[in-house]
């Protein structure tokens, strides 16, 4: 008996776990740096890494594992009767099976990048099942450590001692609601807010930590209440009413649209990673480009950049938090954080953008990326402004 046949009596049970994972892969929760579990960001750390770029690391193998071990579950489900076939398709296969989970899991489809992440690591892990057949007990190992861990390290959301932060940020904010006035200077006074809650709380404790919760609460009330689903937290139904009455007050350089862009983006930058928080952007404007949408926007990328921008400055390291603290607490304005972006195209259809601006890698968009890194670029930061 040939050793592949050993597998004889299992496919089904390798199809149903190949489903099952693919359900995994779909609903669940994408690898975030900020859930990416500790001893990961400590190992990656070993390498000299900052700890941001440790978890961005992590989560990033979390990926990886997850995407392989598709591939992988996608080959042992292959029967032994014309095994060599079936492998070719099976390594063919994994790559567009990885892509569309990928698809389902985010709601737009992946691009360029995430793309080859996906098809690399799937094909590889289908090349790794195929090695595996031969081998019951390993095969079962691998599948059953790959999965504990990537479980692990995505169902864990933001941690309780986080969560905790950010409500108690969101509760004071909420509770400030009536000295908030409207418009830009709202935007201004909640910024001011949540970051001198976070400074009169952060003694001798995690800078780092307060300015996280600040900007998560922030992301809530003036982005969007699902993100707490993101985080993996519940959200207090009751409080919607009150949360849209003072998010429909607030706006940046007289647009209402924009703080909720650039807080959804900060607090993706954190729940995510700051690829994916513009790749959010990105997708939402194209689909904005169809029919029946508004119209692609550059100022409203650029308002999705700032923001993650300005989570990335906050909450880099304890020094970078600190000085975030102290330059807010001696006066913001809307213009060291956000750019007025009034002349940045908006509007566009999907055939103009293509047309004009020669789509997403077209130069017309690079000239026009370009201006708006220029401008953010203009941005204070905290440590070019703590004197």
């Amino acid at each position: 008996m040939r050793p592949d046949q050993r597998f004889s009596p299992t496919p089904w049970l390798w199809r149903g776990l190949l489903a099952l994972w693919f359900v995994v892969l779909w609903v669940g929760p994408d690898p975030r740096p900020l859930g990416a579990p500790e001893w990961a960001v400590d190992l990656a750390s070993l390498l000299g890494l900052s700890e941001p770029a440790a978890r961005a690391a992590a989560a990033l193998v979390l990926r990886v594992g997850g995407l392989a071990l598709l591939g992988a579950l996608l080959m042992l489900a292959v029967g032994a009767r014309h095994l060599g076939r079936a492998a070719a398709i099976a390594i063919l296969l994994a790559p567009v099976l990885a892509v569309t989970a990928l698809w389902a899991n985010y709601g737009y489809f992946p691009i360029r990048p995430q793309i080859q992440i996906a098809t690399v690591s799937a094909a590889m892990g289908a090349l790794t099942g195929l090695a595996l057949r031969r081998n019951l007990i390993a095969a079962v190992s691998v599948v059953v450590l790959t999965a504990g861990i990537f479980t692990w390290g995505t169902a864990t959301g933001i941690d309780d001692e986080l969560d905790a932060a950010t409500r108690a940020v969101g509760l004071h904010l909420l509770a400030a609601a009536d000295e908030v006035p409207d418009g830009d200077a709202g935007f201004v006074r909640l910024l001011e807010i949540a970051f001198r809650f976070a400074e009169d709380n952060s003694h001798n404790t995690d800078p780092v930590l307060l300015n996280r919760a600040a900007i998560l609460a922030l992301g809530v009330i003036l982005g969007d209440e699902r993100l707490a689903d993101l985080a993996r937290r519940e959200f207090d139904e009751s409080r919607i009413p009150e949360v849209e009455a003072l998010r429909d007050r607030i706006t940046a350089h007289g647009r209402p649209d924009w703080p909720r862009h650039f807080w959804v983006s900060a607090a993706l930058t954190l729940l995510s990673d700051a690829d994916r928080s513009i790749t959010v952007g990105i997708s939402k404007e194209l689909m904005d480009a169809t029919p029946g949408g508004s119209g692609f926007s550059f100022a409203d990328l650029a308002a999705d950049a700032a923001g993650n921008r300005f989570a990335l400055a906050a909450t880099q390291d304890a020094a970078s938090a600190r000085a975030t603290q102290r330059r807010i607490m001696r006066g913001a304005r809307i213009e060291d954080y956000l750019p007025d972006l009034h002349d940045l195209p908006e509007g566009l259809t999907l055939d103009q953008f293509q047309a004009e601006y020669g789509g997403l890698g077209g130069e017309g968009t690079r000239q026009v990326v370009a201006e708006i890194n220029r401008r953010l670029a203009t941005l204070s930061s905290p440590q070019a402004r703590q004197e």
